[in-house]
């Protein structure tokens, strides 16, 4: 996943967002006040989709590091980060920082060199971070900060005890702070005043930019962060998660099934094999429901869904009846599965399907767990059933390791190859044959 930063004041012109500058709930009247966090005004009526979609800003009085960039920048050389932390003081001679007693340091000093700074001239143990400097040196440094929707983070009241209490969320209190604390600089963007002087109090707000950042990133990473989070509610036709387990006699390439969910996954092809082309199974089926008329598409569908539940519902023969039909409906077919959140191309893989007459689990090669991050502590990846001859053919192309080269490069590095033996595989090889 790679970080694009987004320009904020051509968002905010474009969109015209509206400033925020007050930290209060209600204004007089008892009507939520026109120019804070909640306002009406800025972000929208209460209840309404405009309140979850329109973000306001804050005007900051001085400019600060972009909080995204903070750790970017503070990686690329040992002087810069003791200056923009405060630890050392110095001072800039031909785009190069030196350290002097004499000197400044701190945010608010940082700010004032940024555009001295000879950024080539540099610690290159971080190129990449450096790169991103370099291309982005016009939207590091910023005088505005986003405020998230309200409606997203809405005010709530409850009347418990005979008093009313208002709820928010900590995000909204993070804002207050930030518009308290900007409020204390007491001066306009482009003041000429000593960094002696605001440099401790732009040093907080710079803190506070950071603690609102971090609050998001909190918020979107991790299992149940907002990204996988979200992801796993999508609801995909013709799809299903399984908890994977390995089998080393699995050809690479293919993943095993059980008979019944691939009924379920290829159910149109399901149905249309039973109905025109095996009249034995369908009189099982029929046998097996007890019904004096042959069964409907309904009936079927219904019936699938039941053997997803518990395939031990059926006798051994109409068992291995449908495991045949299994087998000639995913003949030529292939399944496409992943586990989230999916960052890059070697998210996805492409396999042929082995038909399993057992089980509740996806069986893959335990080649592939690398390359997706997975391990054997109950891990989930989606299978999606493909239909069309030109999805099978472009998956065969593009990600399934029997037909396409690429699949042997790892997407981070060209020289390393995904399927490697390695950890606890490498060691139980080792002790095996080390006699």
């Amino acid at each position: 996943m790679k970080l694009k930063l987004l320009d904020i004041n051509e968002y905010i012109e474009k969109n015209n967002l509206k400033e925020v500058t007050s930290t209060n709930i209600y204004a007089s009247g008892g009507k939520l006040d026109p120019k804070g966090l909640f306002s009406e005004e800025i972000f929208g009526r209460l209840g309404s989709k405009e309140r979850r979609d329109t973000f306001g800003y804050i005007q900051l009085k001085h400019k600060f590091i972009h909080p995204e960039c903070y750790t970017i920048i503070t990686s690329l050389d040992t002087n810069l980060s003791a200056l923009i932390n405060d630890k050392r003081k110095y001072k800039i001679n031909n785009g190069e920082i030196i350290e002097d007693e004499k000197g400044e340091s701190g945010v608010a000093f940082f700010v004032s060199i940024f555009d001295k700074i000879n950024w080539e001239k540099l610690d290159k143990k971080h190129p990449d971070h450096l790169k991103f400097v370099i291309d982005n040196k016009d939207k590091i440094l910023i005088d505005k900060f986003l405020v998230l929707p309200a409606g997203i983070r809405d005010i709530q009241t409850s009347t418990k005890t005979g008093k009313t209490m208002i709820q928010y969320s900590e995000i909204t209190d993070l804002y207050k702070t930030l518009i308290q604390q900007n409020n204390t600089l007491l001066i306009q963007p482009g003041s000429e005043i000593g960094t002696e002087i605001i440099g401790p109090m732009v040093q907080r707000i710079q803190r506070t930019l950071i603690e609102i950042d971090t609050w998001f990133k909190d918020r979107m990473k991790g299992k149940q962060g907002f990204i996988r989070k979200n992801l796993s509610k999508k609801v995909i036709d013709y799809s299903g998660r399984f908890v994977i387990t390995t089998d080393n006699t699995l050809e690479l390439g293919y993943v095993g099934l059980p008979f019944n969910y691939i009924l379920k996954l290829y159910e149109p092809f399901a149905l249309h094999y039973i109905f025109e082309k095996d009249k034995t199974c369908l009189g099982l089926i029929q046998n097996f429901l007890k019904s004096d008329l042959p069964p409907e598409i309904s009936d079927l569908k219904r019936f699938f869904t039941k053997l997803t539940e518990d395939s031990t519902i059926i006798d051994e023969q109409l068992k291995q009846t449908l495991i045949e039909v299994a087998k000639e409906i995913t003949k030529d077919k292939v399944v496409l599965y992943k586990r989230d959140p999916v960052e890059n191309r070697d998210s996805y893989l492409a396999a042929s399907v082995r038909v399993d007459s057992e089980g509740y689990t996806l069986a893959i090669n335990p080649l592939d767990l690398p390359r997706v991050g997975g391990d054997h502590d109950g891990d989930a990846m989606a299978v999606i059933a493909l239909f069309t001859d030109e999805a099978i053919k472009e998956a065969k192309e593009k990600m399934h390791p029997k037909y396409a080269k690429s699949m042997w490069v790892s997407v981070a590095n060209i020289t390393d190859c995904p399927y490697k033996i390695d950890l606890d595989a490498a060691a139980a090889i080792y002790s095996a044959t080390r006699r």
